[in-house]
């Protein structure tokens, strides 16, 4: 079965957007904050990994036979004469009071065994190498003593030492003295200048205070001239993060109360100032293509997956989401046992019909729990739920959580907006759903397409729990 565990095989064709970020990376002035957004599920781990990978040739998240598949795919190392990485999960650290203090730490227990001049040591660049790591972890030290003072007493505390012998400007001129130290010292023909890139992941599982922290710590630490940070996130859930930190801080001073509007406003102008390049990674644009790829691991027999593609042929019955997919993938697996053989569908016709049963069941077992179910409960409740799908029963308060992605449309009717998803069904027209949003249910046209004439006592085999 396939998990979920991010990959260095750039199985999206996201090649070309992956050397833009990492040129981007290389080639800018510092110092930069980039994001990259991707909503849960599409794979934003693994695009910084191949990031990282391009970069330096070098990700130490992945096994070497991981690295080894990734050099049939793209190249790597392409920035390493002026790159040093440091990867940083930002959700295993969000309990710390200082999770800046955390990150400072991983960039010095990382660079001490990645750097160059550690491997290439003379006695002088050693001791300037062990010298620079000293420096930087008393520097650290100091920032986590200030950052506690900082938060104990708000914002106050900054205000009134700004002016001790290390206000944050002082540090962060130390900091970026003894990273430089630590990179490469070659500049690129393009006059690029030595850099760390630091990548942070998981920004968006942390609680709102934590992501918030670091955030903050970012911004009055970590402004230097010789780094760049990538931060792998769900910009939304990030937004909603600071306007919540905000909300607390407005409950907390009366005279800061303001509409909740107004927050959200603000929370994306924050957003804006700390990062003002964002890419942002696309759905999957064939993800039927994608789970046939999927299904060449989970299901051995070929017949069967042949009969898969044919049932599902023509039709946008997909969520565009990896993770997604790849469960679906594993759930077809389990299942397609439950496929009759040769000798009980004799031609392939029945067998894809059958497929096409199989499908659905998997579908809703996979994505919709509440409404599997009722359904095996209840075998005549398909009916029910086709005759939603067509739009003609709508008194089904089980279903009202979910969004059917096309509607039924008169063939006559003028009102019609937008162009039809397929040539050959001039009935339904897309609705736009949000491609991101769970409760979209995609196999809607997959239901559409068997029509009235199914028995639902056939889908019996298939019902988890139903004998057969």
């Amino acid at each position: 079965m396939h998990n979920d565990e991010p990959t260095l095989l750039d199985a999206l064709d996201r090649g070309p957007l992956i050397r833009e970020v990492g040129d981007a990376v290389a080639t800018c002035v510092p110092p930069q904050v980039f994001g990259v957004h991707g909503d849960w599920g599409l794979g934003k781990t693994s695009f910084l990994h191949q990031v990282q990978w391009y970069l330096t040739g070098d990700c130490p998240q992945q096994s070497g036979t991981a690295a080894e598949d990734a050099k049939r795919i793209f190249a790597g190392g392409v920035h390493r004469e002026t790159i040093q990485a440091v990867w940083f999960d930002a959700w295993r650290y969000q309990n710390e009071d200082a999770p800046i203090v955390a990150l400072l730490h991983e960039m010095r227990a990382q660079l001490s065994w990645r750097s160059r001049a550690v491997r290439q040591a003379t006695r002088t660049t050693e001791v300037a190498t062990r010298g620079a790591l000293l420096s930087m972890g008393e520097l650290t030290k100091k920032i986590g003593i200030q950052y506690s003072r900082f938060r104990q007493a708000n914002r106050e505390w900054e205000s009134e030492n700004l002016a001790s012998t290390l206000p944050s400007h002082t540090l962060r001129e130390h900091l970026q003295e003894a990273i430089g130290q630590l990179l490469p010292s070659r500049r690129r023909k393009n006059g690029a200048s030595p850099r760390l890139a630091v990548f942070i992941d998981d920004v968006d599982r942390c609680e709102p205070e934590a992501a918030y922290r670091l955030l903050e710590g970012l911004k009055i630490y970590l402004t230097l001239d010789n780094c760049v940070f990538v931060l792998g996130m769900n910009q939304k859930a990030i937004e909603e993060a600071i306007a919540q930190r905000m909300r607390a801080d407005a409950r907390r001073d009366a005279r800061r109360m303001e509409i909740d509007d107004s927050r959200t406003v603000r929370a994306a102008a924050y957003m804006e100032k700390l990062c003002q390049n964002v890419w942002r990674l696309p759905a999957v644009r064939e993800p039927d293509q994608v789970l046939y790829d999927l299904l060449a691991k989970t299901i051995e027999s070929e017949t069967v997956r042949e009969w898969i593609k044919r049932a599902v042929r023509g039709h946008r019955y997909l969520p565009p989401n990896p993770r997604r997919l790849k469960g679906l993938a594993n759930l077809l697996g389990r299942f397609s046992s439950r496929l009759p053989t040769r000798e009980d569908a004799p031609d392939d016709k029945a067998a894809i019909q059958e497929a096409r049963l199989l499908v659905i069941v998997a579908y809703v077992y996979q994505f919709h729990h509440d409404l599997y179910v009722r359904w095996e409960a209840e075998l005549g409740l398909y009916d029910r739920i086709r005759e939603w799908c067509e739009g003609s029963a709508t008194d089904l308060p089980f279903l009202a959580p979910l969004v059917l992605p096309n509607r039924k449309v008169d063939p006559g009717s003028t009102e019609r907006t937008t162009p039809p998803q397929d040539e050959a069904d001039v009935d339904t027209e897309s609705t736009y759903p949000d491609p991101t949003e769970a409760g979209v249910f995609w196999i809607q046209p997959l239901i559409l397409a068997l029509g009235n004439e199914v028995d639902p006592s056939r889908f019996k085999r298939y019902l988890h729990g139903a004998s057969a």
